[in-house]
C-alpha cells in the first residue's frame, strides 16, 4: 500500500471519530443539524465573476515577426572644441538649445594676448611698409642721379615689407578665428544630454564637451535576421508598440548589408508623430508583415486562455454564464489573433478576468472593449 493511500485511510479513519463524537453529544438532532447544513452549503450558487468582454470579428491579418528596436536621435552628436586650453564654463544637462547657442566657452586670456602681439607686429609691418613706399618713390624721382642697383633693392625692400603686412594680417585673422570657436555652439537645436568635462578642466584641441541630441526627430533602429530581408522594404508600414496599443510607422530606410556574425541586417524606421512618449534610448516592439493579409475570425489576444488541456475562449451566454471554447490559434496581427472554432462572428468572449473562469460560471459584465 502506498504512502498516499496510507493518509488518506488515516484522515477518513479521523473523520469518522469526529463524527461518532458529535452524535454522541447530540444525538439525532445534530445529525439533522449536520446535514441541513452540508445541504445549504451546497445550493448556494457561486458569486458572479467581473469581466470585460468584446465582440469577436473578421479581421485582415497577416503573419508577423516582432523585433526590438532603440530609439535614437537622427541628430545627435558629441560636441568638441575647436581650441585647446582651459573649459571655463559648460552648459547644464537638461538645457534645450537652439542652433547656434553657446554650449561651452573656453578661457582666452592666452589668446587674446597673442592677438595683442599680432596687432601690434601688424602695425610695425604697415608702418615699414609706407616708410619703404615713400624711399621708392623718392629714388624713383632722383631720375639717372641713382644707380639701377639702388632702386631694385628700395623695391626689393618695399616687396618684402608688404609681405610682411600680408603674413601679420593672416596670423591675426587666425587668432580672431580660434577666438571665435573658443565659444562652442549647438550646430542644431537639442538637448544637453550629457556633459563629458566640466568646468576647470584642460582640454586638447578635438575633445567632446558634450553629447546635444535632438529630440523632435526621431528615428527607431533594429536589427533583423537576414531570412526576413525580403519581408520589409522603404516606404513600408510597420507597427510600433506603444503602451497598451499599437501605432502605424513608415519604414526610412534599408541598410542591405548583412552581418556575418549575427546573420541580421539594420533597418531604420520613423518613430510616428503620434507616439510622443517615445524617448531616445528607450526599446521598443516592432511589428513587421511577413506576408500578405488574409481574412480571418480574430479576437484579441487578451481573450485566449492558454492551460494544460488546449486554447480555449469564453463566450457569454444570454444567461450570463461564461462558455468554455477550444479554439485553435493562428496568425498574429498586432493585438489580434486568429481563432478557429466552434466561434462565430459578434460573438461575446471574454478579455480581462478569463484566467479564472470555468465552464458555466455566472458573470457580471463591467466593461466592453471598443473593436
Amino acid at each position: 500500500m502506498t504512502a498516499t493511500m496510507l493518509r488518506a485511510r488515516h484522515m477518513n479513519h479521523q473523520m469518522r471519530v469526529r463524527t461518532m463524537k458529535f452524535l454522541r453529544l447530540f444525538g439525532t438532532a445534530g445529525l439533522s443539524l449536520l446535514i441541513c447544513t452540508s445541504g445549504y452549503a451546497q445550493s448556494q450558487p457561486p458569486p458572479a465573476a467581473a469581466v470585460e468582454v468584446t465582440a469577436a470579428q473578421l479581421r485582415e491579418l497577416s503573419p508577423t515577426v516582432t523585433a526590438t528596436g532603440v530609439v535614437q536621435s537622427r541628430a545627435g552628436a558629441d560636441i568638441a572644441t575647436a581650441v585647446e586650453g582651459q573649459l571655463q564654463w559648460i552648459a547644464e544637462p537638461g538645457t534645450f538649445v537652439v542652433a547656434g547657442e553657446v554650449v561651452a566657452r573656453m578661457q582666452t586670456d592666452a589668446l587674446r594676448l597673442q592677438r595683442t602681439e599680432q596687432a601690434a607686429r601688424l602695425t610695425r609691418s604697415q608702418v615699414a611698409l609706407k616708410q619703404a613706399q615713400r624711399e621708392l618713390e623718392r629714388l624713383q624721382a632722383s631720375g639717372n642721379a641713382v644707380s639701377r642697383f639702388q632702386l631694385d633693392q628700395a623695391q626689393n625692400t618695399r616687396d618684402l615689407a608688404a609681405a610682411d603686412v600680408q603674413i601679420y594680417r593672416a596670423t591675426l585673422s587666425q587668432t580672431d578665428e580660434r577666438l571665435s570657436k573658443a565659444e562652442i555652439r549647438a550646430p542644431f537645436a537639442g538637448v544637453i544630454a550629457e556633459r563629458v568635462h566640466n568646468a576647470g578642466e584642460e582640454l586638447t584641441r578635438g575633445t567632446p564637451v558634450v553629447r546635444l541630441y535632438n529630440t523632435e526627430e526621431l528615428e527607431i533602429r533594429l536589427f533583423l535576421p537576414l531570412r526576413h530581408v525580403r519581408a520589409i522594404r522603404p516606404g513600408g508600414i510597420v507597427q510600433i508598440s506603444v503602451g497598451d496599443s499599437y501605432v502605424p510607422a513608415r519604414v526610412r530606410a534599408i541598410v542591405p548589408v548583412g552581418d556575418a556574425r549575427s546573420q541580421s541586417f539594420e533597418a531604420l524606421i520613423e518613430a510616428p508623430q503620434t507616439a510622443p512618449a517615445l524617448t531616445v534610448g528607450h526599446d521598443v516592439k516592432v511589428v513587421l508583415p511577413l506576408d500578405a493579409p488574409r481574412q480571418a475570425l480574430a479576437v484579441p489576444r487578451d481573450a485566449v486562455v492558454i492551460r494544460a488541456d488546449g486554447s480555449a475562449v469564453y463566450r457569454i451566454n444570454a444567461d450570463q454564464t461564461a462558455e468554455r471554447v477550444p479554439v485553435t490559434t493562428g496568425v498574429a496581427d498586432g493585438a489580434w489573433i486568429a481563432v478557429t472554432g466552434a466561434l462565430a462572428e459578434h460573438d461575446r468572449v471574454v478579455v480581462r478576468g478569463a484566467e479564472t473562469l470555468h465552464h458555466g460560471d455566472p458573470v457580471q459584465i463591467v466593461g466592453s472593449r471598443p473593436v
